[in-house]
């Protein structure tokens, strides 16, 4: 931990300030020691010690408005918690991408459409996970496949017809999940295993039977697991010993239930 006098921390020049002997000399808090019981190995604003700058804030949230524009980052991501609306909405073009990452998960959704199009895909990607759905479509071709995700997540699914050629399996994956139907059909020849099952996981026999000669083991293994009547009787003749043994024991378990 590092206490400062004089100037206040800086991301450039915190770490060549010179160490106080006396620790609260020149602090602007120090007046208010006594109220907010601040000290400088454990609750102060004036040290690049995280912990410690949130348990002051933590113990003295009225005084967030002080240090909106701090000179430290670690500060204004801090403070961000405590801030109102007015002062957050002022900090969305801060330099530095913790800070705004911080802005945008206590904003308020109707206010981060500043956001949308910030260059750090992780402040994104908090946008793309609180923004209001109307705004979704806004952000559906993002250059970054996360934040499409999250964009594919919360979008009405009628509206996921835009991204049904999203470059990415992954986000694919979702849309062919949420799609209305029949749409979601339209990823059942999809270069993707995993989107294909999500496919399947949405049909029935009549998808079940186009699958039986799939060329990926794992779409055969879903229909192992999951189908039943002639597509299960058909995955126990399969060339792989291990789908077989699972569609016989699954075919065996329902003689069973039928006998009984």
């Amino acid at each position: 931990m590092r206490v400062f006098c004089g100037a206040r921390p800086t991301p450039e020049c915190h770490e060549s300030l010179p160490q106080c002997d006396e620790p609260c000399a020149g602090c602007e808090i120090l007046p208010l020691k006594a109220e907010t019981a601040c000290s400088p190995v454990s609750s102060c604003v004036r040290t690049t010690y995280a912990r410690h700058i949130d348990r002051f804030f933590r113990k003295n949230p009225g005084l967030a408005t002080r240090f909106w524009n701090d000179g430290y980052f670690e500060t204004r991501a801090i403070v961000t918690r405590y801030l109102p609306q007015e002062l957050l909405e002022r900090m969305v073009r801060d330099p530095d991408e913790t800070v705004r990452m911080n802005v945008a998960l206590f904003l308020s959704p109707s206010r981060l459409v500043r956001m949308m199009n910030d260059t750090d895909r992780e402040v994104r990607i908090r946008v793309a996970a609180r923004i209001p759905v109307a705004l979704l479509p806004m952000m559906a071709s993002d250059s970054d496949y996360y934040v499409r995700h999250q964009v594919a997540l919360r979008i009405a699914p009628s509206a996921l017809l835009f991204m049904k050629s999203d470059p990415d399996p992954e986000v694919r994956r979702v849309v062919a999940r949420r799609i209305s139907s029949p749409h979601h059909l339209f990823f059942k020849s999809d270069p993707d295993a995993l989107v294909r099952i999500e496919v399947l996981a949405r049909g029935g026999p009549d998808l079940w039977d186009k699958a039986l000669a799939d060329p990926d083991v794992r779409v055969r293994f879903w229909l192992a697991e999951h189908a039943s009547g002639e597509a299960l009787r058909h995955i126990a003749q399969d060339s792989d010993p291990f789908l077989r043994q699972i569609a016989l024991r699954r075919l065996g378990e329902e003689s069973g239930r039928a006998v009984s």
